[in-house]
């Protein structure tokens, strides 16, 4: 997918939103049962937090919703849609938060994800995330600005 445009999103985004999440996570919600609702609340997520679109040939192809909590920018949610999924749409999406948090002067970003998402924690490890904490089916990782 070469050519990626970004836009915050708004609360007319909220059923695209939606829509780009459920079928990020339809693989995984096949298999692991204590999967997380990840759609609840997204119009609240879009008033209170930065969420940028990802968009390829004006079709929303991925998501993130992130927030700053003092010095650390958080990853509240990172969604790619199946058809995008594989084309660095994730690694642009998530250097579009680092330069949000690195004006921000964050000094590093956090997020959680599932213990049993392996290509997830695979693609942000090779983005240079590290994992900082395992608690029952959730992973702490982290990553130094």
């Amino acid at each position: 997918m070469a050519d990626i445009r970004f836009m915050d999103a708004t609360q007319d985004d909220v059923n695209a939103v939606t829509d780009c999440i459920r079928a990020a996570y339809s693989k995984a919600r096949e298999t692991i049962d204590d999967l997380p609702d990840v759609t609840g609340g997204l119009a609240q997520d879009i008033a209170d937090h930065r969420v940028i679109l990802a968009l390829g040939n004006d079709e929303l192809v991925g998501v993130i919703i992130f927030a700053q909590q003092g010095d650390v920018m958080k990853v509240i949610n990172l969604a790619v849609s199946p058809a995008a999924q594989g084309q660095g749409v994730a690694g642009k999406l998530l250097s579009r938060a680092e330069a949000d948090a690195r004006d921000a002067g964050c000094t590093h970003m956090e997020l959680r994800t599932h213990r049993l998402m392996q290509d997830t924690r695979a693609i942000y490890a090779h983005l240079g995330w590290v994992e900082t904490e395992l608690a029952g089916n959730s992973v702490a990782m982290r990553k130094d600005l």
